[in-house]
């Protein structure tokens, strides 16, 4: 089953809902980044969380979201691309506790507008976890009424099914207190705990869709297809190394060997030959 997020909303204008499967895009960012334990589990949910929200806020424009661990426990990055491919990054220092989510931890999200600023917020996390400060979000810096739930179900270490769901109420609801109750009685009740329905149904978003909006006439408004990614590049990195000063520039050159680097993001080495740094020192 290829990974999709799904948009649709409500005949009568009262909800929007977004859904997505990121079973294969949470295994393969994994696998990029070598983490497993409470750290693997805030990543997948990040990731699957970033997606909901640009596909939300800002379908057509970049999203991202940091996730600081409480205590110091490092900080995990989200990072979603309207051309549908997403990646994660975790940065833990040696000798750092564990990754957890506790009084301390923090969620930022940021998402590109069309003129170019930067809209961000940033609010607490706990122990309830990462879906809970993304609703609170929401409401805080989005304004908007919102219920969402990310998860990944594991299986003997591996991830057998992830994803989630964001419902929204809309302002144009034509009885927004009865709405609020439907929603709140309907995910409450039967949408709360998502994993054992995603590992039912290996996180199928035409599943959560048909069911959220059970009993409810709803218009499917997107189908988009969704995966890991990242857009690194040897152009990248040489726009990077350019950033460095001559004198770091000439250091790098002493050995005359090839430097290789890495991209943190996904893993991917690249091969600089001594040539192209040579080039980064003439004029411009």
């Amino acid at each position: 089953m290829t990974d999709r997020a799904l948009r649709a909303m409500t005949d009568d204008g009262a909800f929007r809902m977004m859904a997505v499967r990121t079973t294969e895009t949470v295994r393969a960012l994994l696998r990029a980044q070598k983490v497993e334990g409470e750290a693997a589990r805030a990543l997948a949910e990040l990731a699957t969380g970033c997606i909901l929200f640009r596909e939300t806020m800002a379908p057509t424009l970049r999203v991202q979201a940091i996730l600081k661990g409480a205590g110091g426990s490092g900080t995990i990055v989200g990072d979603s691309h309207p051309d549908g491919w997403c990646r994660g990054l975790v940065q833990h220092k040696p000798g750092a506790p564990p990754f957890r989510l506790d009084k301390g931890a923090v969620l930022q999200m940021m998402r590109s507008l069309p003129n170019g600023e930067l809209h961000q917020g940033v609010v607490e996390v706990d122990r309830s976890g990462f879906s809970e400060a993304l609703m609170v979000y929401m409401q805080l810096s989005e304004q908007i009424e919102t219920v969402a739930r990310c998860a990944v179900v594991f299986e003997g270490g591996e991830v057998k099914a992830a994803g989630g769901y964001l419902v929204q109420l809309l302002p144009e609801a034509p009885d927004r207190e009865a709405a609020v109750m439907i929603l709140a009685q309907r995910l409450e009740d039967d949408f709360d705990d998502i994993h054992e329905r995603i590992a039912a149904t290996d996180a199928s978003p035409d599943h959560l869709v048909e069911e959220v909006f059970y009993g409810m006439p709803f218009t499917l408004l997107g189908d988009s297809e969704v995966r890991w990614g990242c857009d690194c590049s040897h152009v990248r990195v040489l726009s990077s190394l350019a950033t460095l000063s001559r004198g770091d520039l000439e250091e790098l050159l002493e050995g005359n060997a090839p430097l290789e680097i890495g991209c943190d993001w996904c893993g991917k080495e690249y091969r600089v030959d001594p040539e192209d740094l040579r080039h980064l020192l003439e004029p411009s």
